[in-house]
């Protein structure tokens, strides 16, 4: 399968790509050295349970479910920032790494946002959750240089 412009920008980031781990292989590694696999689609269950041994976060393209308003994503002022996935990727409920949701970005400009989610439940094909909101600078700063980003407040979707 070809990459997409999106996938090599995110995998660009990291210091290092295509890690080698036994029979499978990380997308890249950030500079703190942990190994981020970067998904631009649905994955079964078996599948996503399978990379987590070769894997210590996940990086998911939410881009059109953010732009359809599938996710959503608000400020609560007792809860905090929380989020609604509609039509979710049923296969990450059994995913047990950190996850980021790229929501927007703009390749040219290398402006965007992320949501870190802090946790989530899956019922049938939605997901419901809590999470920090990252800009897209930041996180390309805490992958290539490990300077932790920074919860966005500002940033609102």
């Amino acid at each position: 399968m070809t990459e997409s412009a999106w996938h090599r920008e995110i995998k660009d980031w990291g210091v290092a790509t295509e890690i080698p781990l036994g029979n499978r292989r990380a997308d890249c590694m950030l500079r703190c050295g942990k190994r981020a696999e970067i998904q631009a689609r649905p994955l079964a269950a078996a599948e996503v349970a399978g990379r987590e041994a070769h894997t210590d976060l996940w990086i998911l393209d939410c881009r059109a479910a953010h732009a359809s308003d599938r996710l959503l994503v608000w400020h609560d002022t007792e809860f905090g920032r929380l989020f609604r996935w509609d039509r979710a990727w049923r296969g990450f409920a059994v995913a047990k790494r950190p996850a980021f949701l790229n929501m927007e970005l703009d390749i040219s400009t290398g402006d965007g946002s992320f949501l870190q989610v802090t946790g989530w439940t899956f019922d049938g094909s939605r997901a419901l959750g809590t999470g920090h909101v990252h800009t897209a600078p930041a996180m390309r700063s805490w992958m290539r240089y490990d300077i932790p980003p920074v919860v966005e407040s500002a940033v609102t979707s």
